[in-house]
């Protein structure tokens, strides 16, 4: 078990907890972290809270294990989670609020394989085709630019020029991408304000986007598709165009080049090629016996 330093915060009451959790949520906002990944830590680290017998102050390793083998959860969500758990008590003990970090031998849930899953060329015509706004646009400029749902519904009209588009991209940072032809041609006679707006004209998140994208794709009859698979799209379209990794990690803008990976497909026919066009040196054939 843990022994909590500050005695506040080992009051049965919860309001103490719920000062921490909000002290270490302020935190990584200090930290620069993306509003969905603190959101995501505020809920995760309450919901264990709550599932705890004696809360977050008293866990234990096997009641941490107990929590991460909800029989429902995907591996992604396990871990998830687990990275989440393991964050908030490295910070709660480096701080000093607890004596003991229990989830560092809490089990730790493999991170499944990941694959890409671009749509093909005909499904992303057909969305598009099948769409109109605030899908349209989001759809383009996921597949034309390579932007994350949260990048779309931030972009206003003066973020985009013929030559470039400013934009605020994962943990806050101010980044730049060059305007797809296409893009420019659909966005340059936009009134001023967001691209991307709700049906009654209202701000929308990425989270709008994720959350009601599934009932959208169904209801065009594309059940299959989701917006990070036009992403995937964009940089499989980019390698199959002759870019190389570096280039597509530049306009994907990930920091490490094990996440483009993620993203890029590389084609059968790629592959087939690939092989069939390996030099063959000219050699004897081996002398047959008598």
């Amino acid at each position: 078990m843990l022994r909590v330093l500050h005695p506040a915060s080992c009051s049965p009451d919860d309001r103490a907890m719920s000062e921490l959790i909000a002290e270490h949520i302020a935190h990584l906002r200090a930290k620069g972290h993306s509003d969905r990944t603190i959101e995501a830590r505020d809920q995760i680290i309450r919901r264990l809270h709550n599932h705890l017998p004696y809360g977050l102050a008293w866990a234990s390793v096997n009641e941490l294990d107990h929590f991460l083998a909800h029989p429902r959860w995907s591996r992604w969500t396990r871990a998830t989670y687990a990275m989440h758990i393991r964050g908030f008590y490295r910070w709660a003990t480096t701080t000093g609020h607890l004596d003991g970090d229990p989830s560092i031998d809490m089990a730790k849930p493999r991170n499944p394989k990941c694959l890409p899953h671009p749509v093909t060329d005909d499904e992303l015509v057909q969305a598009l085709n099948r769409s109109t706004d605030p899908w349209y646009t989001a759809i383009l400029l996921a597949s034309h630019e390579g932007l994350r749902a949260s990048e779309i519904c931030r972009l206003t009209r003066a973020d985009v020029s013929e030559d470039h588009i400013r934009l605020i991209g994962k943990g806050g940072d101010p980044e730049v991408v060059y305007t797809h032809p296409v893009v420019w041609e659909h966005v340059k006679d936009r009134p001023p304000g967001r691209l991307v707006r709700g049906p009654s004209g209202q701000d929308i998140t990425g989270r709008w986007l994720s959350q009601h994208q599934a009932a959208h794709f169904r209801r065009i009859g594309l059940p299959g598709l989701h917006m990070h698979r036009f992403r995937h799209w964009f940089a499989t379209t980019l390698m199959d165009s002759g870019a190389s990794l570096r280039t597509v990690q530049e306009a994907l803008r990930h920091s490490s080049v094990t996440s483009t990976q993620i993203y890029t497909k590389v084609r059968s026919g790629q592959r087939r090629l690939a092989i069939r066009s390996l030099p063959t040196p000219l050699t004897q054939h081996p002398a047959t016996s008598n």
